[in-house]
């Protein structure tokens, strides 16, 4: 069974500072630092790679390859992250354990006043990093009577309805070595008017009835009606034909055997307190770590999907309880996605998490577009990111081969 946690609403003090941050405020000054494009050299060893890889041209071709120019461009990163912690609890139960208990725990459910799940102080491992943490919450444990077995600590046994035999797995009931019933238990008018089919006095999960005397456990009595022991009992000779060496030498001709589940005993362990009678119940706190996270890519003309691919140059980066949009960079697009970004996490952090860090950074990914002339054939390609990625807008349908 898969265990419900209720979340829970982040403390008051966290909800007021969060409050004061979802202003307009933009922050005052900021640093950006500048890249260095890449020159010719740079350019022609990252196509040299490219060429070898897809196998455009031979490698000679490619140095004979005239550069016409080279325009140089930048592409801005800009990630906001928000580490958030959100909480919920769940009611649990376990055996009670009077050994392992430890004082502690019993000291603190005495205190003055109840505790709050927000009370307890959790310390991630990493910050940034998704993660989460259950712990038991203290002060929260006490002992109480198990409703399961009535505080008696055993519980009666299903599959043998607290009698403590079942049927015999080797005769299947019969009592017969053979596995089949002795032709007499059908015949015999003492014995073929019981009813073989009283589920109420039958084996679990069978259609055979069987005689108990004593009450529970697996009495010397107690036999499987139509197994020679039934004969028996009711005749006073065995089954005409037979000997002891045809019964089952599990049974003895009973139908019957010591029911493995319970031993015999016709009882069982409670499984909600293992026997003790009672049971701790105690709250767990469920802690949520994540990290949400938002990005943007100026606009180029290098897909998206290949600048996830790109690293670029660190220009900007700023780590706070609560980050302030940036403003003064020359790109307003940058600006605008900044003040967005930060309005988006907060809202969807109110009311439902708390905010315990945020950071934001700006890579700036260096973008080379060059003009190439292959003998009589022009056309471009770029070189883009710090590790020089190369990208052709539109590859050879075949392999070209100069």
């Amino acid at each position: 069974m898969t265990d419900v946690f209720n979340s829970l609403l982040p403390p008051d003090e966290d909800l007021e500072k969060h409050k004061k941050f979802s202003t307009t405020a933009t922050s005052k000054m900021h640093y950006f630092d500048d890249i260095i494009p890449f020159g010719e050299f740079e350019c022609r060893e990252a196509l040299e790679r490219e060429v070898k890889r897809h196998r455009y041209w031979k490698n000679k071709t490619v140095r004979k390859m005239n550069f016409d120019r080279i325009e140089t461009s930048t592409s801005i990163q800009y990630i906001l992250e928000s580490f958030t912690e959100a909480r919920s609890t769940s009611e649990a139960n376990e055996a009670a354990n009077f050994a392992t208990m430890s004082e502690a725990s019993c000291s603190l459910s005495g205190g003055g006043g109840a505790l709050s799940p927000w009370d307890f102080e959790v310390l991630p491992n990493q910050l940034f990093v998704d993660q989460v943490r259950v712990f038991e919450m203290p002060g929260s444990s006490q002992i109480n009577p198990c409703s399961a077995c009535n505080s008696e600590g055993t519980i009666h046994c299903f599959h043998c309805r607290g009698y403590g035999t079942d049927k015999c797995s080797f005769c299947r009931g019969t009592g017969m070595k053979s596995g089949v019933a002795h032709p007499a238990v059908y015949t015999h008018p003492m014995i073929a008017t019981f009813p073989h089919a009283d589920l109420s006095r039958g084996y679990a999960s069978s259609s055979t009835a069987m005689v108990r005397h004593g009450g529970s456990g697996s009495g010397g009595n107690t036999y499987g009606i139509g197994t020679p022991m039934h004969f028996m009992s009711k005749t006073g000779v065995p089954p005409p034909g037979i000997g002891t060496h045809d019964l089952c030498y599990m049974c003895h001709g009973r139908g019957i055997k010591e029911c493995h589940h319970c031993k015999g005993g016709g009882k069982k362990p409670c499984t909600s307190c293992s026997g003790t009678g009672s049971v701790r119940n105690y709250t767990r706190i469920k802690v949520y770590f994540k990290n949400e996270k938002s990005e943007h890519y100026t606009e180029c003309e290098i897909p998206e999907k290949l600048l996830f691919q790109a690293e670029g140059k660190r220009i900007f980066e700023e780590e706070q309880e609560y980050i302030i949009p940036i403003s003064k960079y020359p790109q307003e697009d940058v600006n605008n996605m900044s003040k967005l970004f930060c309005a988006q996490h907060l809202q969807k952090c109110m009311g439902v998490c708390r905010v315990i860090r945020q950071r934001h950074y700006m890579n700036a990914i260096p973008i080379s577009k060059v003009h190439f002339t292959v003998g009589n054939e022009k056309g471009v390609f770029y070189v883009y990111g710090t590790q020089r990625l190369c990208y052709f807008p539109n590859f050879p349908s075949k392999c070209v081969i100069l």
